[in-house]
């Protein structure tokens, strides 16, 4: 396992507690901790169910109803005071990918800025 607390860039975002954002990786529902442009973290109960470099190809994220498809690698596991953090580097297949996820992350910002 990697603690890589210290490689990030600040650039990583808590999503807004709303109900209509869902994660599913490999068909089971995943509590999204933070993202960015390139990739996820999520709160997982068992590291050792993943390891470092592995590719994950069934990621859905689901907004209002509608499910993006999206693939990535596991890029860190990281042991938290709650849990353990998968950080998942997505691997953006066409500029759109990259643009539905660096646009959903600036209007989760939108929401958090003014906590």
């Amino acid at each position: 396992m990697e603690n890589s607390s210290e490689k990030r860039d600040g650039k990583r975002i808590e999503p807004p507690p709303v109900p209509d954002i869902r994660l599913l990786i490999q068909g089971a529902a995943r509590e999204l901790i933070n993202f960015s442009d390139h990739g996820f973290g999520i709160l997982i109960e068992t590291p050792t169910d993943f390891h470092l470099g592995q590719r994950i190809d069934d990621i859905r994220l689901e907004i209002a109803g509608s499910i993006h498809r999206l693939r990535g690698a596991v890029a860190h596991i990281t042991r938290m005071k709650t849990g353990h953090v998968l950080g998942i580097r997505l691997e953006h297949r066409s500029i759109e990918e990259y643009r539905f996820v660096a646009d959903l992350k600036n209007r989760c910002k939108g929401h958090t800025e003014g906590r």
